[in-house]
């Protein structure tokens, strides 16, 4: 059958063959995990996820409109299936173009741990932070000798 894949690296949305063996969703998305996310159709077409994606200290991400206008965030790939009435995968039923106006990528995303929470930041804005902090220590290291 054929599926939607997201893929938040390449920044691409293209059609796939799916074998309907979950499976080989955890191969396709390259993750240990996934969950359904069924955000933003009304024709029972679900995205599965990488439901670990926050766990990583970086990831590429890209966020999907849902119904009411306002982004979901998604860390890593997406796969585009429908759900038949028994909720077994069927050939996905939004459009490739569809789907592409719904979604905008991010890029790679650091995914920084605080407390209980997270926040996401720009990788390349992160790793601008990370060097600043270094300068900052080496100069407070150079000072106190």
């Amino acid at each position: 059958m054929k599926a939607l894949f997201i893929d938040s690296e390449d920044q691409t949305i293209r059609t796939i063959s799916y074998d309907g063996d979950y499976r080989s969703i955890y191969r396709i998305l390259g993750c240990r995990t996934f969950e359904c996310v069924d955000l933003p159709f009304k024709n029972g077409d679900t995205v599965y996820v990488d439901e670990e994606g926050l766990y990583q200290d970086d990831c590429y991400s890209f966020t999907i409109e849902g119904e009411d206008g306002r982004p979901n965030h998604i860390m890593g790939n997406g796969l585009v299936l429908g759900t038949d009435a028994e909720g077994e995968s069927i050939e996905h039923q939004t459009s490739l173009e569809d789907v592409k106006s719904k979604i905008t990528f991010k890029g790679r995303i650091a995914i920084l741990k605080e407390g209980g929470g997270f926040s996401l930041m720009a990788y390349d804005e992160y790793q601008k932070m990370l060097e600043e902090q270094k300068g900052n220590e080496l100069y407070e290291q150079r000072k106190e000798q």
